[in-house]
């Protein structure tokens, strides 16, 4: 993706700090929510190789997902889903509590 025709969001995204050969994009007509979180993925692990490793998959398997060739299986794309998200802390569950409780009862 050339940085003339970039979101503002991609250009955040290229502006890590990761060099672009360790986590590329796709090609703008291939940019799918699966490209971009297994690219924020990439850049948060450190590369493709580290995160070849976590999803335990080959880094050329890697590398067809962040370029849009291939589309990950669910599985796949919902582990490199958790490796993005913060961690769920004490508070989270505190607030979730507190809105659950804050509902009407569902009627049966």
């Amino acid at each position: 993706m050339s940085k003339a025709r970039a979101t503002p969001h991609h250009r955040a995204m290229e502006e890590m700090g990761i060099p672009a050969d360790n986590c590329p994009l796709a090609p703008a007509q291939r940019v799918t929510v699966h490209t971009r979180v297994l690219h924020r993925a990439c850049q948060l692990v450190g590369g493709v190789k580290q995160l070849a490793r976590r999803l335990k998959v080959s880094p050329e398997l890697v590398h067809a997902w962040l370029e849009g060739e291939e589309v990950p299986p669910a599985g796949i794309f919902l582990k490199a889903v958790d490796l993005i998200l913060p961690t769920w802390g004490p508070d989270d569950d505190a607030l979730a509590k507190a809105i659950a409780a804050s509902r009407p009862p569902r009627k049966n």
